[in-house]
C-alpha cells in the first residue's frame, strides 16, 4: 500500500511555488472553494440515429440483423465512455491536477459545512514516500484558514465517516518556506484523511469563557506559527478570528456577562497587540492602529502595544502621534532602551523635519523676493529707487501746493493794486 501511494504522489506534478500556508501546529487554509465539476465522466455516446427511424429507413432488412446493428452501436458507446471516465476514481477539485481528491471509504454521516467545527485524523505523505504525520488528530474551523488549502478545500466536500486521499501542489500545501525540517520548500504533499466529526460552532453568547478561550486561543497560536513564516495575511486573519471569541463586542455577550478574568485579558491584550504587529508588517496603519488602540484600552500599561503604535504612527507619517506614544511608554517602563532609543529617533526627525520646513519656508520667501527685484527691473528701477521716488513725490506734494497758494495771493494782489489806480 505504501508502495502504491508512493507511486501516486510521485507522478503528480509539484507545480510552481506559491504563497506560504501553514505550519508545525494546526495547518491553515483560505476559503473553501466548491469543485466546478466535481466528477469528470463523459457522456455516453448516443447512436448513430434514433432505433426506430433505422427500422424505417431499411424496410428491406429482416429485425434480427438491425438489433445486431443497434447492439453493435450500444458496444462502442460503453467502450468510448469506459476509456473517458477515470479509471482511478480521483476527482479534480481546482483542475489541471493541482489539487484533487479520491474516495477510500464512503462517509454514512452528514456533509461538513463552511464554519463548522471539523475533527478529522490524518497522514501527511511526501512525494518520496516519508510519512511525516502519521494519524495526527486535528480540530478547525472548516473555511477560516485554519488548515492548509489542500485540507480545507477537500474536507469541505467530504462527509462525516467519510476517508478520502488529497494531492496537492506546494501551493497548497506548505509553499515556498515548506515546513521545516520535514518538509521541503515547494513540495507536493499527500494527505490520507478520515472525517471523524463534524458540529456547529456556537453562538459567541453561548458560550462559556472556557469555549471562548479553547477556540480563540487555538486560532492565536495558528496565528503565531503562520507570523513566524513571514505569512502574515494569514497570521492577520487568525488573529482576528481568536479576537471574536476571546473579546467579542459587549452587546453580543448580554448584560448580565460575567467580567472577563484576568487569564482572558491577557489573552485579549496579547492577541490584539500581535495583530497590530502583524498589520504593520503589511504596511496596513490604520487597522493596526485599531488594534493598539484595543490592546491599550484592555492594558494602558502595555509598552509593546505603545511601541507598535508609534510604529504604526512613524509609518503613516505623523511624527507628532508617534511620539506621545512613545513618550507614555517610557514614562511606564524609563528603563525600557528600546522605548528611549525609538523616541529619540523620533524626536530628532521631528526636529529634523521643521528645520526642513524653515528652509523651504525661507526659500518660498527669497523665491517672493527675487519675483519683486525681477518686476522692479522690468520696470527699469531698483526697488531702493522705487522707494526712494515715491518719497521724494510725498515731500514734493506740500511744496508744490505752497506754491501755489503764494502765486494765488500774488495775482490777487496785483488785481487789488490795479483797481485801486484806476479809482
Amino acid at each position: 500500500n505504501r508502495r502504491h501511494i508512493k507511486a501516486v504522489v510521485s507522478t503528480q506534478s509539484t507545480g510552481a511555488a506559491a504563497q506560504p500556508v501553514a505550519a508545525a501546529e494546526p495547518v491553515t487554509a483560505t476559503e473553501p472553494v466548491v469543485a466546478t465539476e466535481p466528477v469528470a465522466v463523459a457522456e455516453p455516446v448516443a447512436p448513430a440515429s434514433d432505433p426506430e427511424d433505422d427500422v424505417i429507413a431499411k424496410p428491406s432488412e429482416g429485425v434480427a440483423e438491425v438489433k445486431s446493428e443497434l447492439i453493435a452501436e450500444e458496444a462502442d458507446a460503453e467502450e468510448v465512455t469506459k476509456e473517458e471516465t477515470p479509471s482511478d476514481g480521483w476527482v479534480q477539485i481546482l483542475g489541471n491536477d493541482s489539487i484533487k481528491r479520491r474516495i477510500k471509504q464512503a462517509g454514512t454521516g452528514p456533509n461538513v459545512e463552511k464554519g463548522q467545527q471539523v475533527t478529522v485524523r490524518y497522514s501527511l505523505i511526501l512525494a518520496t514516500g516519508q510519512t511525516v504525520d502519521d494519524n495526527v488528530e486535528l480540530t478547525f474551523e472548516l473555511g477560516e484558514g485554519e488548515a492548509i488549502d489542500a485540507l480545507d478545500l477537500a474536507t469541505n466536500l467530504a462527509k462525516v465517516g467519510e476517508t478520502f486521499e488529497v494531492t496537492a501542489e506546494s501551493r497548497f500545501g506548505y509553499g515556498t518556506l515548506g515546513r521545516p525540517p520535514h518538509i521541503r520548500p515547494s513540495c507536493a504533499v499527500l494527505l490520507i484523511v478520515e472525517v471523524v466529526q463534524s458540529e456547529d460552532t456556537p453562538d459567541v453568547s453561548e458560550m462559556t469563557e472556557q469555549e471562548r478561550v479553547r477556540i480563540g486561543d487555538r486560532k492565536r497560536k495558528i496565528g503565531n506559527d503562520h507570523f513566524a513564516r513571514y505569512d502574515y495575511e494569514r497570521a492577520s486573519r487568525n488573529y482576528r478570528g481568536a479576537c471574536k471569541f476571546l473579546d467579542p463586542p459587549s452587546y453580543k455577550l448580554g448584560e448580565g456577562a460575567a467580567p472577563a478574568s484576568p487569564e482572558l485579558k491577557e489573552l485579549q491584550m496579547k492577541t490584539w497587540c500581535n495583530l497590530a504587529f502583524s498589520e504593520l508588517k503589511q504596511e496596513k496603519c490604520d487597522p493596526g492602529i485599531v488594534a493598539a488602540n484595543r490592546a491599550l484600552e484592555i492594558e494602558p500599561t502595555s509598552t509593546k502595544a505603545l511601541y507598535r503604535k508609534g510604529k504604526l504612527y512613524e509609518l503613516k507619517g505623523e511624527l507628532e502621534e508617534a511620539e506621545k506614544a512613545l513618550k507614555v511608554a517610557v514614562k511606564v517602563d524609563p528603563e525600557s532602551q528600546g522605548c528611549k532609543q525609538y523616541l529619540a529617533e523620533i524626536s530628532k526627525k521631528i526636529a529634523n523635519q521643521k528645520k526642513q520646513q524653515q528652509r523651504m519656508y525661507k526659500k518660498m520667501f527669497n523665491l517672493e523676493e527675487e519675483k519683486k527685484a525681477a518686476e522692479a527691473a522690468k520696470a527699469g528701477t531698483t526697488p531702493t529707487e522705487k522707494g526712494r521716488d515715491t518719497s521724494w513725490m510725498e515731500s514734493a506734494i506740500p511744496m508744490v501746493a505752497g506754491a501755489v497758494a503764494v502765486g494765488a495771493f500774488a495775482v490777487a494782489a496785483y488785481n487789488g493794486i490795479r483797481g485801486v489806480a484806476s479809482w
